[in-house]
């Protein structure tokens, strides 16, 4: 409504903005292939090549990725994993490592950008998209921001409602479909209202079992089990 000339709207609030932050950590993306087990669960074959990157060059992989073929048990011929960008020289160096038993990995670059890859992933996107992951974001602030506030900018940023703030500002984050898991890695290393966003992990299936309530809107995950302590 405006009276006398003036506007006595509710002002709009600005749109949330997003600036690339060169000394944040933001990820980057590799096909692995090689990592075929004998008939084994993905998140076997995931922790094997952790322990595999971790022991060669002490590199903690951000993420990893062993699809499963819809319709059935075998899991697809190339994993993803993801790295900091300031680890891809040493990532790159352990193609063709022996994982053991003959397990020799070829290892590629293959950014964001990149599509070559995207027909061997095809297979999987069925069955993928029911895969609920965990994300460790962090960057955060809760002496700056109240949580409710960093819900709205994670909601704002990753497009998402299954979220939650831990007390140290850390966000643990709830997605589906390694689509969806990869535009949020392509997040990392932003700036958002001052504060500089880093996925510190997409954390292992299996490996976690969060004590804090989810949303109700979300189902149970299939995966990620480990123990949080966390109180609101």
């Amino acid at each position: 409504m405006v009276i006398k000339g003036y506007d006595t709207s509710p002002p709009i609030p600005p749109p949330t903005q997003v600036v690339k932050v060169a000394d944040a950590d933001s990820s980057s993306r590799f096909g692995c292939k090689g990592i075929m087990y004998p008939p084994s669960r993905r998140e076997v074959v995931e922790e094997a090549l952790r322990k595999h990157f971790f022991a060669s060059f002490g590199i903690t992989l951000i993420h990893v990725f062993v699809p499963q073929v819809d319709d059935s048990d075998i899991l697809c011929s190339h994993g993803l994993i993801y790295v900091n960008e300031e680890c891809e020289a040493e990532a790159l160096q352990l193609d063709g490592s022996d994982m053991g038993g003959g397990r020799i990995l070829q290892i590629t670059a293959y950014p964001f950008a990149d599509h070559h890859l995207d027909h061997v992933f095809a297979q999987t996107k069925g069955i993928d998209q029911f895969l609920q992951r965990t994300l460790e974001v962090s960057g955060f602030d809760t002496s700056l921001a109240s949580k409710d506030d960093i819900k709205e900018m994670v909601r704002g940023l990753f497009g998402t409602s299954g979220c939650f703030v831990l007390g140290n500002g850390c966000v643990l984050l709830y997605l589906r479909g390694q689509d969806n898991i990869d535009n949020a890695l392509k997040l990392s290393g932003v700036s958002v209202r001052g504060f500089k966003i880093a996925v510190d992990m997409v954390l292992p299936i299996d490996s976690i079992d969060v004590g804090i309530p989810r949303p109700v809107w979300l189902p149970p995950a299939q995966g990620n089990k480990k123990t949080i302590m966390a109180t609101d």
